[in-house]
Order: structure tokens, then C-alpha cells, then sequence
């Protein structure tokens, strides 16, 4: 990460499964959800878009028993969109005076505080590849 200090500006937190209403969520389901929660948050008005690869746990079924919608798998039970801010990228324009980058990652609790391993995976951001210069 370039030794930066980031400030987290903005938290959101939700329940992952908080809209299956019934069935499994499947690792389909699980990459489509991860999908939709970046796309959500990518647009051309707001800094970059970042997402933390959960782990996804298998779901075991009965022996000899199959799921008809694919391979049961669960994420982490809580989705958090942290707005993180640090200094500029680069000094190229003296307006552009910090940089922002919307992280996406899922959590067993809600926040705070941010589970060690998430601080860990923040920790070896590379800052300056992935986040935007901001006017303020």
C-alpha cells in the first residue's frame, strides 16, 4: 500500500442473503450478487470500485442428496462499501488534493471493526493504481 494512512469516510452494511427468500445461494448466485453490489457502485460521478474476494464456504448436503440450482455456497453475512480517503495519487494538480476508492468487502459481523483479515487485504492495496484523485 505504499505506506499511506487511509480515512474511512463513508460506511454501508447489509445482509449479504438479506433479499433470499428461499433456496440455497449457489457460487453462481454468489459471483452474480458480488457482481451487481460493484456495478452498483461504479459510476462515472463516483471514485473506484474495489472488491475484496471473499471466501465462499461449501454447504454440505446430505449424502447422495443434490441441488437442483447449482453448488450451494455462502459468503461472509455482511456486505460493507467503506469510502476510503488518503492523500493525492500523484501531485500533478494542486485542485486535485486527495484520492478516494469505494472498497467493497464481506464480513461475519457488522462493522466496526473491520475484521483483522480485511485490514490486512486493505493494508496491501495498491493505493495508487487503484484510486482516483478528488477535488474537495
Amino acid at each position: 500500500m505504499t505506506g499511506r494512512q487511509l480515512e474511512l469516510r463513508e460506511l454501508s452494511q447489509s445482509l449479504t442473503y438479506g433479499g433470499l427468500l428461499e433456496g440455497l445461494p449457489t457460487r453462481r448466485r454468489n459471483q452474480k450478487y458480488l457482481e451487481n453490489v460493484v456495478a452498483r457502485h461504479q459510476t462515472p460521478q463516483q471514485p473506484p470500485v474495489f472488491l475484496i474476494t471473499p471466501a465462499e464456504t461449501a454447504i454440505e448436503l446430505e449424502p447422495g442428496e443434490t441441488y437442483p440450482f447449482g453448488d450451494p455456497a455462502t459468503l461472509p453475512r455482511i456486505t460493507c462499501v467503506g469510502l476510503f480517503r488518503s492523500t493525492p495519487v500523484a501531485a500533478a494538480d494542486a485542485v486535485l488534493n486527495r484520492s478516494e476508492l469505494r472498497v467493497v468487502w464481506l464480513q461475519n459481523e457488522f462493522a466496526l471493526p473491520i475484521e483483522a483479515s480485511i485490514m490486512e487485504d486493505l493494508s496491501k492495496l495498491d493505493w495508487d493504481a487503484l484510486a482516483a484523485n478528488v477535488e474537495l
